[in-house]
């Protein structure tokens, strides 16, 4: 009954005034050396993504533009980025870490050195 009801309704032309999705924007940015200078240099939490937009690296730092700094010079698959203000950024790092398991099951690929038992 679904199939013929979509059929149905794909046959009129009503179809074509259907607008197009809007969808919320991106939350991360490219890694580049524009977008990260207008990262501050405080403590937080950063994230960084592959070309496919998977969390590869979730990451504390007293340096929020620094660390970014060096992911761009030093991590080939790093292609895009999010960050975190925070003073406690053991805490968010942690946090963001809690939630990548539990999604996944598993570290990111680049905190797979980390010890399970911190967590």
């Amino acid at each position: 009954m679904v199939l013929e009801e979509a059929n149905r309704c794909l046959r009129c032309d009503l179809r074509f005034e259907i607008s197009p999705v809007v969808f919320p924007p991106q939350k991360w940015l490219e890694l580049t050396d524009e977008n990260i200078q207008t990262v501050p240099e405080l403590e937080g939490a950063i994230q960084v993504l592959n070309e496919n937009q998977v969390i590869i690296l979730i990451q504390g730092t007293a340096n929020l533009r620094l660390t970014l700094e060096e992911q761009l010079k030093s991590n080939t698959k790093a292609c895009y980025f999010n960050y975190y203000e925070d003073p406690m950024y053991t805490k968010r790092e942690s946090e963001l870490l809690q939630q990548f398991i539990q999604e996944f099951g598993r570290f990111p690929e680049g905190n797979e050195d980390l010890d399970d038992d911190l967590f």
